[in-house]
């Protein structure tokens, strides 16, 4: 399986997201897929390498050896992943990059905190709380 790096970095770039924070979430939503697959093992991990060839690297389990031998990584990267596991990756990479986003922008005002800042009023379908658009994000008193 092979992802367009350039896309990637194009995708790190619009969302202001670090790149390996997207490799990242890349690797663990396909090691979440890898393990709803049939015959998975349980000690793998993905390695997204700079070419953007995906490998899953899977690893022996110490109780079907002999004792002494110690556990081998081996490339078990499905031929197919299937239209189940591409939905979950998808999942997966969406919400870690909404939390992401999230965690930059609370970053971006988290300095701000005590400080006044300028918002246009706005009223909300509850009466109780007014939104109050702050630039890029709405924020609820």
């Amino acid at each position: 399986m092979d992802i367009d790096v350039k896309l990637l970095k194009g995708l790190a770039q619009d969302k202001e997201i670090p790149f390996d924070v997207l490799v990242g979430a890349i690797e663990s939503a396909l090691l979440i897929a890898y393990h709803r697959t049939d015959g998975s093992y349980r000690r793998a991990r993905v390695k997204l390498d700079e070419n953007g060839h995906v490998t899953v690297w899977a690893k022996e389990d110490p109780a079907d050896l002999e004792e002494g031998q110690e556990p081998k990584e081996f490339d078990d990267t499905p031929s197919g992943f299937g239209r189940i596991a591409a939905t979950t990756a998808k999942q997966v990479i969406l919400q870690r990059l909404r939390d992401a986003e999230d965690d930059k922008t609370f970053g971006e005002y988290a300095g701000h905190e005590g400080d006044v800042v300028t918002g246009v009023v706005q009223q909300g379908k509850d009466p109780k709380n007014v939104l109050v658009d702050i630039g890029k994000l709405e924020a609820i008193l």
